[in-house]
Order: C-alpha cells, then structure tokens, then sequence
C-alpha cells in the first residue's frame, strides 16, 4: 500500500519506495518493536510532508554531482556485497561497513555450498542472456521460474539450497499506533535522521538515475510521496520507508517509464499475499539475490570516478572519498562527508578568487592573461580583472592582492584598471572595501579606474559614494573605451623612449620608426 500510494506523487518513476532497516528500536519482531515501527513511520511521513509541501526541499542542491556518483556507487557495493550470502550458501554480517562485509565474506568462503552458487550463477546467466536475447525478455521472472521448477523436482533444499519458504498470506489490518509521551518525544531525534538520510539517499539515486534518463526530478513532490508512503506504512504496522538501491535499479533496468510502474507492482504484490503467497515457497534465495545483483551492478561505476578527476580534480577526490568512506563507515557519514567536502571546496574558491592581470593578444584585438600567455604589460596601466564576485569572505583577499600588483608596478605606474566584468554580485563588505581600495591606490601615487560595472552592482557604488574616491571620468563602459582614453592620459615621451612594448595598437602612435617591440617576456 506504501508503494502504491507514494508512487501517485513521486515525480521520478526510478525511485520507488522501499523498508528501510536504519535503527534499533526494541526486541525485533516482538509486538512493542512493531508498534514502535508504525509510530517511527508516521513521524517520518509527517516530517517529509511538511517539507515537501512547504518546499524546503531546496536545501538538496547542496549535493554535488561528484558526492551523488562516489555515493550511488559505494551504496550499490553494499547492496551487491549483501547478496553475497544468498549466493554463496552461507550467512553474513549484516553491515553498512564494505571492510566488515568483504572480511567476513572472505573468512566463510571455504563454508560455499557449491549448490547454492551453481542455482544463483544459473540465475544470472538467465538474466544476462534475456538481455542479450531482448530488452523485452523478462530474464528475471524466467529466472523465478525455471529456478523455482528446478527447486521442486530436485529437493534443492535437501543439498542446503535456501528457500524463501513460508510468506504469510493476507495484508495487515488498518490501526493507529499509540505510545506515551516519552517514548514520542524519544523517536523525535530518529525520525529526523531518518528523514535528512532518506531525502539524501533520494537526491543520490533519483538525480543519477534521472541523468541516465534524461529526466527531471522535483525533490519536493518527492518528499511528498515519500512521506504518504509513510504515513500509510504507519497505519497499516508498516516500517519507515525510503529509498531502494536494489529495486530503483532494477525498475531502471527493466524499463519502467512511468510511476503506474510501481502502482502495478505494489497491487500485483498484494495480490500476491492473498492468493498465490504459497506458490513462493520454492524460490531459492540464491535466485533473489541474482535479480537484485544483476539491477544494482550497473550502478557500480568507479570509472565515473576517474572521468570526473580529469575533468575536475577536486570533483574526483570528493567522489572518491564519498566512495572509500563507506568501506569503513555508514552510508551516511559518507555522503555527508563528501557533501561537506565538496562545499568546503566551494567556499574555498570563492574566498581565493582567480585575479588576473590582462594585457591586449598581439595577434588580435582580445585582452587575455598576460602572465599565461607570457606576454608583457603596459608599464603605465596595471589592468586587473577579478574573476568572482567580491564578498565579505574574499573582500579582503582582492584588496591585498590588487594593493601587492601595484607597489611592484608602482615606479611608472600611471593607471590602476580594475575591470569588473565578471563581478555581478557585490555586498556592503565588498562595495567599503573597494572605495577603501581606490583610496589606497590614489595615496600610492596612481589613479583607479573602472570598467564594465555590471547594473547590479554600480547602484551598490553609488550608495558608497563612489563620485567621492575616483574621478567619474575614468569610469568606463568597456575595454575598448578605458585603453583608448586612458592611453591619451600617459606619458607619450616615456612611452617613446623607455618602453620596450608595444601593448596596445595605440602605442604605434608615439613609437619612433623602426622600433621593435619586445613580444615576449619571462
């Protein structure tokens, strides 16, 4: 009912809902630990609801591209790892720590039931060839099937194959779980957690799978199916509900293209539990197991690791630390790991902005980086360009930076240039400490400009009083109108006899002929 009632709202269909197994709360599977299930649900559904209604699921944006891929892969590799027992014939710990799992795994090989692994192999292959064979073979239910047959005529549980056995028929009667007040206000800080990891384990499955898809997702309306499914699970003695890996991938895998997909999936499992619950007791686990590997093993992708390294270094590291921190810690801890990481990163670069000094290509008209390029400046105009907008974190990094280029330039310096281009945002830090700045440069001798102020930050210069710490004239509309009429303020003897460039097209004016440029410097 749960995932029939959240998929009428959910706007990706690759990410049904699924029991989530988070916390602890009682003796499991006694009748206090139950209770306490359904009350944990409802809180989670009416926590999700509120957020998703009042829109505050913006806060998701937060979650970089880089710690979604380390996080989709890591959580797969423990969904893939979990299968491992099914497969193998023997019981595993049941951790979220990859080291923990692969230790034990290692340490019970010599327990394999070699029938186990020959059913689940046998499975998978089924699976993989349906796929070769046609996207519409439905490898898995073959596999089910053949499985299942194979089962009964040859007692596959007398060789130590595992069957799923006995599943309960009927579906659980409608009630409204009830606890006291301090038991209530104990879950608080649970359902909480629940609520912050399912919407972050949502971001990290919806957003990949809806870039595989092409699709957009409303993390919102997400948050609002989410959370019905999780007042419905409450009602009905249902656990909190969450995100899949495992069935997220396979719906991915099998196509499904709308959510009527998981509505029919969840009605079809009622019908299940009514009326043909017996005919399962015969599934080898091994066969389950293979489905969930053969949807989640596509999600295990560490080359999405190293293409985001050499595109972005810094993305890569986050991804791979969101990747390796699951080896050793919860899947939580990872992607918030990762999460503060990648905005630590961010914020880093913003408060050490790129800051280049410009000077014109002498094979065109453009204006790039001279020390990049090598090229030499104009010793009369210092033309700095910072490439950020300018705030209180990094409004004291341009002013030292800018006051550092000048007292190195400052024997022939004319003109400090600043062009604003790529500022368009500035708040009341930075708009003080710019009028601070062009002070400091008059009282060093040279004269400030502007260039290329943007429409939402000149109203900003203009309630600092910009009039009052530059000549208005040198305010300029672009590059083109600041080098020609600051050209004609320079010193043309000095330029003439002393200056071995030729910076600008306008130099040639006052260069005596024959002169020879220096097109190249250390």
């Amino acid at each position: 009912l749960d995932l029939a009632v959240s998929e009428f709202q959910l706007a990706l269909t690759d990410y049904p809902a699924n029991p989530s197994a988070l916390y602890g709360l009682a003796e499991p599977g006694s009748e206090r630990w139950v209770m306490l299930a359904a009350v944990l649900a409802l809180m989670v559904g009416f926590i999700r609801l509120t957020v998703g209604i009042f829109k505050l699921a913006f806060v998701v944006e937060l979650i970089s591209n880089s710690v979604i891929v380390g996080f989709t892969s890591a959580g797969a590799l423990v969904i893939a790892l979990s299968q491992a027992g099914h497969l193998l014939g023997f019981k595993i710990t049941q951790s979220t720590h990859i080291y923990e799992v692969l230790a034990d795994i290692i340490s019970k090989l010599s327990q394999t039931n070699p029938y186990t692994l020959i059913v689940g192999v046998v499975a998978y292959a089924i699976i993989w060839f349906s796929k070769r064979i046609s996207p519409l073979l439905p490898g898995a239910l073959l596999a089910v099937f053949i499985t299942s047959i194979a089962s009964y005529f040859l007692g596959l549980q007398n060789f130590g194959v595992s069957l799923v056995g006995n599943v309960p028929s009927g579906l659980p009667p409608l009630e409204i779980p009830s606890v006291d007040y301090r038991t209530f206000s104990q879950l608080w800080v649970g359902a909480i957690v629940i609520s912050a990891f399912g919407l972050m384990e949502a971001v990290a499955i919806a957003k990949q799978l809806a870039i595989r898809a092409g699709d957009r997702w409303d993390p919102n309306q997400e948050l609002v199916g989410q959370g019905l499914a999780n007042v419905v699970a409450g009602l009905f003695k249902g656990f909190p509900v969450g995100g899949s890996f495992s069935r997220s991938a396979l719906n991915f895998q099998l196509g499904a293209k709308t959510p009527i997909a998981s509505v029919i999936t969840g009605a079809v499992i009622g019908l299940t539990l009514l009326f043909l619950a017996p005919f399962f007791y015969y599934l080898p686990k091994a066969t389950l197991s293979a489905i969930v590997l053969s949807a989640v093993i596509s999600l295990i992708r560490p080359q999405e690791i190293l293409r985001l390294y050499r595109i972005n270094p810094v993305d890569g590291i986050v991804a791979g630390v969101t990747f390796a921190t699951v080896f050793f810690m919860d899947l939580w801890v990872a992607i918030t790991l990762g999460t503060l990481i990648a905005f630590g990163s961010f914020v880093y670069k913003t408060m050490y902005p790129r800051i280049v000094v410009l000077t014109r290509n002498p094979g065109s008209s453009t204006f790039v980086n001279a020390e990049r390029e090598k090229l030499p400046e104009c010793p009369q105009i210092l033309y700095i360009r910072p490439n950020m907008s300018i705030y209180f974190g990094n409004a004291e990094y341009v002013y030292e930076y800018v006051l550092q280029r000048v007292e190195e330039r400052k024997k022939a310096l004319k003109f400090v240039l600043l062009d604003l281009e790529a500022v368009n945002y500035m708040d009341a830090s930075g708009s003080l400490m710019l009028v601070r700045l062009l002070d400091r440069i008059r009282a060093m001798g040279a004269e400030p400009a502007l260039a290329n102020i943007g429409c939402t930050v000149y109203p900003l210069l203009e309630n600092v009083e910009l009039d009052k710490h530059m000549d208005i004239d040198y305010v300029f509309d672009s590059k083109g109108q600041s080098i020609v009429e600051l050209f004609k303020k320079l010193d043309h003897e000095y330029c003439r006899k002393r200056c071995p460039y030729a910076v600008f097209k306008e130099c040639w004016s006052v260069k005596e002929q024959g002169f020879k440029p220096v097109e190249k410097v250390a």
